[in-house]
This record gives C-alpha cells, sequence and structure tokens, in this order.
C-alpha cells in the first residue's frame, strides 16, 4: 500500500511496473505512455488525486496480471471503483460488446469515473490523429480492431455517455469534443 508514499507516484511506479514491457499499437511506444498522459490531463485539469491516481492504473486490470482486488488493496475502494468504471471487465467478449458495456457503464458513472474514461479516449484519439498524419488513414486504422465507421459509433457514443448528467462545458469534454470534431466530423 502507498502508506506514507504519494499517491499519485506509487500510482506511476505500480502502473509502470504493471506494464512493463507493454508496448501501444501502431507505434514502437511504451504502453506506460497512455497511462502517464491520461493521468496528466486529470492532473492539469484540477482533479483530485483518487481520480489521478485512478486514471494512471486505468488500464492494469485490463490488460496485465493484476485484479480490481490488488488495486483496492494497493490503493483503496475509491480508486477500485474508478478503475472499475473505466474497465472493460471480459476482455473475451466481441469487440462490440465490449464497448457497449463501457458505453453503458459510464453513462450513470461518477464524474470522475467519467473524466478517467474522456481522457483515456482523448488519449487513444490524439494518437490516432497523429498515427494518421504521420502514416495515413489506411494504416493507423489497419492496426485496430474495427475500422473508421466503428470506431466512430464508439467514441461518439462514449462521449454522449461521459456528458450524460454532466456540464459538457468542462474543459476535458470540451477537449473530447474537439478531437471528435477533427477525425470525425462530430
Amino acid at each position: 500500500m502507498y502508506r506514507g508514499k504519494d499517491k499519485i507516484e506509487y500510482a506511476i511506479y505500480y502502473a509502470t511496473k504493471a506494464h512493463k514491457d507493454q508496448k501501444r499499437k501502431v507505434e514502437d511506444v511504451n504502453m506506460i505512455f497512455h497511462p502517464f498522459t491520461v493521468g496528466m490531463i486529470l492532473q492539469r485539469n484540477g482533479c483530485d488525486e483518487d481520480v489521478v491516481a485512478a486514471g494512471i492504473l486505468h488500464d492494469v486490470v485490463e490488460d496485465t496480471k493484476y485484479e480490481f482486488e490488488d488495486i483496492e488493496k494497493e490503493f483503496g475502494k475509491k480508486v477500485r471503483d474508478y478503475v472499475y468504471d473505466a474497465s472493460e471487465p471480459d476482455k473475451s467478449l466481441e469487440w462490440e460488446e465490449r464497448k457497449k458495456h463501457t458505453i453503458e457503464q459510464i453513462k450513470n458513472a461518477p464524474l470522475g469515473s467519467k473524466l478517467i474514461v474522456a481522457c483515456d479516449k482523448i488519449s487513444n484519439l490524439e494518437d490516432l490523429s497523429d498515427c494518421i498524419e504521420l502514416y495515413g488513414e489506411e494504416k493507423a486504422y489497419g492496426s485496430l480492431k474495427r475500422k473508421k465507421d466503428k470506431q466512430k459509433w464508439y467514441y461518439t457514443n462514449v462521449y454522449e455517455s461521459c456528458i450524460n448528467g454532466a456540464d459538457k462545458n468542462h474543459p476535458i469534454f470540451k477537449r473530447y469534443k474537439a478531437i471528435l470534431k477533427n477525425l470525425f466530423n462530430y
């Protein structure tokens, strides 16, 4: 447990260990770049340490050997709950089923969870935008499990779930909307 340590610093340490040797899909970039980016966006927008820590940890259960119980033991129930809301619990399901779960899960989630998910999607979409610019749409979308029309369906529906019951003028939601407009004319 992070006892006496800074929670965010411990989350960085924990996530770095958990994601060791993992790479992002398109470019040869260490996976940890993504959760760090999510955490930084959250922190820059004034989120509390539980939200920032959960943002850094949001892919740990989904992509590593660790379980929600490990997150709760190390960081507490609130961080665990945020990570749960931001995770796809069953990676064996088809892509569409996993994405529908996320859309529904986040629709009525607490604001902290909505902000984490929004920052996750911002990071993913900004990476996608960079890849399109560098390599073209065919290669960028070719690295994903679904093509542009399905990606648009998913990311726009997540956006709608994120702003459900929240202030859509929050800077994080405005940034999310801007990248959707840029990539999908949404």
